[in-house]
């Protein structure tokens, strides 16, 4: 059964924390959202991981907020980790051509702790084309890609 958007943990991890979601996030629970990632992250200096596995929908409005968080936290080469094993949830990534953008892992076992690297600068450079092609899209230059429920 799907619920406003809750946060379930918000707990220390190793090297960040961790902020296990529940719920649905759409346009009305991304502001909350948004604050609960920069205090979370402590305004984009902290590395952090996101649990999505108890979201049971996620309008591209929350991609979004995850994207800006992950670009304001790389200027400090502090990663989001994003915990996801829905298949709906992944499709909506992959949809939105976010799966090499983002760093998402199926389960918090699969988080490697390692500092910033290599594979992180790559993403962050993805991040930028990919935030750069919505920004064209916002302001009607292509279209904004669909939610999965």
């Amino acid at each position: 059964m799907s619920g406003p958007l809750a946060l379930i943990e918000d707990a220390p991890a190793d090297g960040g924390r961790v902020v296990a979601l529940r719920g649905e996030i759409d346009v009305g629970s991304t502001p909350a959202l948004r604050e609960w990632l920069g205090r979370a992250s402590e305004g984009g200096s902290r590395s952090l991981v996101v649990d999505l596995r108890n979201v049971d929908f996620m309008a591209v409005s929350g991609l979004y907020v995850l994207c800006d968080e992950q670009a304001r936290m790389a200027r400090n080469h502090a990663r989001l980790s994003i915990v996801c094993s829905s298949g709906r949830m992944l499709q909506l990534f992959e949809v939105c051509r976010l799966i090499d953008v983002l760093h998402i892992v199926p389960h918090r076992s699969a988080l490697d702790g390692e500092c910033w690297g290599r594979e992180d600068d790559r993403r962050a450079a993805r991040l930028e084309a990919w935030l750069e092609r919505y920004s064209a899209g916002v302001s009607g230059a292509g279209p904004v890609p669909p939610s999965v429920s």
